[in-house]
């Protein structure tokens, strides 16, 4: 099949959704995602990678070290997923022309801009389609939705001669598709990790931190935070004689955090697997006040691990940090389905991806503290199988009121929905909530909604779901 346009492109990628999330319970993905890479000439192998896992805020940071990465003038190639907007967020290009001034690059921040043409994916595309159809027919079968934008991503990055790949998992870590990558250079980062898509990962943190830890290869620098899982990544780095370098609240102190942004200060001071290692003055990052334009504390925390990366590869790859620039770059920074915040119909609305018990016990600690006092309208759908219920024990608290609204998103041979409001609903009544009604997941009744709430709106409970509502709300906004 040629693939001549966009839409056949995205239907092409569609047809290759697996039927069943139970293809990545053992390692069949992994070696077809190896078999395939070497197909292609492994391009995963011919940049610098910065791989980045965890249960909460990796999304967050890999957009943070992308961003401070392109501030310094450097050309960063992005994956990150799920897509909320659009599906070339999953292989973005933070560059400008090459005349452009760094200071163009710091203030540059709509995501727009990030996104490669769709006439170079379709060059890229065409160049690894052969070989998609050569994987069909080998024993590993053809790569899936997933594998191939992984493999796209990291093809158009090491063809384009980007100066680093920032990579998200997708989900874990040690079988990952991300996980392909065997250079000792690649720098691994590990982010707050809690419960989550446990029927793949396992029911306990020491489980879930194993899978996570996966990504670490051999003679690696490790990135990650003290919490309780830090005995485990340590362990870890030493089997693998890698570099851990651990950060506390020594290394960022929360100024202040509002509905506009956070600040707070950072130091860097490198810890290694033996312990703290006392770093030369030459080795320290100091910087005051640093103006972050994402809101929650919690932001602080992905921040840090994202500026301890860049003194790692500043250090390594021998570049001198412009702190104006990454100073310009922080406080315009904005990352789709994090806590924005719009006005719509004059109405004040909160779109925030949360999607799990830790996440929304976050999100919502950030709008207590933010907005204390206030009460919300909330509008939610939850994805099937994660745990609703440990979500809405987070929102009924701050809730005057709870639209139940829904997803369906069909990709190929696989549907992603949500939980039916019925059980919803019976969750809420339990818990002595009466207030809610159930709409439909259209542009007419997500606008009622808002236009009839008296009290802030929040959208949240699921990435898809923020992202089927955000084209009702950015076309033909009256505000």
């Amino acid at each position: 099949m040629e693939i001549d346009s966009f839409k056949q492109f995205e239907k092409f990628l569609a047809s290759h959704v697996p039927p069943k999330e139970a293809v990545f319970k053992n390692d069949a993905g992994i070696k077809r995602m190896g078999y395939f890479m070497k197909l292609l000439g492994n391009p995963q192998n011919k940049i610098k990678v910065i791989h980045i896992a965890g249960t909460s805020g990796k999304g967050s940071t890999a957009y943070l070290t992308g961003h401070i990465l392109w501030s310094q003038g450097f050309r960063v190639g992005l994956s990150v997923s799920p897509h909320i907007l659009d599906i070339r967020e999953r292989m973005q290009i933070f560059d400008l022309p090459r005349k452009s001034k760094p200071q163009a690059r710091a203030k540059n921040t709509r995501c727009a801009s990030n996104l490669p043409s769709k006439k170079l994916i379709l060059k890229y595309f065409s160049e690894i389609q052969p070989t998609i159809k050569v994987m069909g027919k080998s024993k590993y079968g053809p790569p899936t939705f997933f594998e191939i934008c992984i493999g796209l991503a990291y093809y158009i990055f090491a063809k384009e001669k980007l100066d680093y790949a920032v990579m998200e998992t997708g989900l874990g870590g040690k079988i990952d598709a991300t996980n392909c990558v065997s250079r000792r250079d690649k720098v691994a980062v590990i982010t707050r990790i809690g419960h989550d898509h446990m029927s793949l990962l396992g029911n306990t943190i020491s489980k879930i931190v194993n899978k996570k830890c996966g990504i670490i290869k051999n003679q690696n620098s490790v990135i990650s935070i003290r919490q309780k899982a830090a005995n485990i990544i340590k362990k870890k780095c030493e089997e693998k004689n890698s570099d851990l370098f651990l950060l506390d609240k020594k290394n960022y102190k929360i100024i202040s955090a509002n509905a506009q942004k956070t600040v707070f200060d950072f130091q860097f001071f490198p810890f290694s697997k033996k312990g703290i290692r006392e770093a030369e003055k030459r080795e320290n990052l100091k910087i005051k006040n640093l103006n972050l334009g994402l809101i929650g504390k919690h932001q602080a925390e992905n921040c840090s691990l994202a500026l301890a990366c860049l003194c790692l590869l500043s250090k390594r790859d021998r570049f001198k940090i412009n702190e104006k620039n990454l100073r310009k770059s922080l406080e315009n920074i904005n990352i789709p389905g994090r806590f924005n915040i719009l006005k719509y119909y004059g109405k004040k609305v909160i779109i925030d991806g949360a999607h799990n018990k830790q996440k929304m016990g976050i999100f919502t600690e950030n709008l207590s503290k933010i907005y204390s006092g206030k009460q919300f309208d909330f509008i939610v759908a939850f994805k099937k199988g994660k745990d609703f219920r440990s979500m809405l024990e987070k929102i009924v608290p701050l809730a005057e009121k709870v639209f139940l609204s829904s997803l369906s998103i069909v990709n190929g041979k696989k549907s992603v929905d949500s939980v039916e409001n019925d059980l919803v609903s019976k969750y809420l009544r339990m818990r002595k909530f009466e207030n809610f009604k159930i709409i439909k997941n259209n542009r007419k009744e997500i606008i009622s909604a808002i236009k009839s709430s008296k009290n802030p709106v929040v959208i949240t409970g699921s990435l898809y779901f923020i992202g089927s509502i955000y084209p009702y709300l950015i076309k033909n906004n009256p505000s």
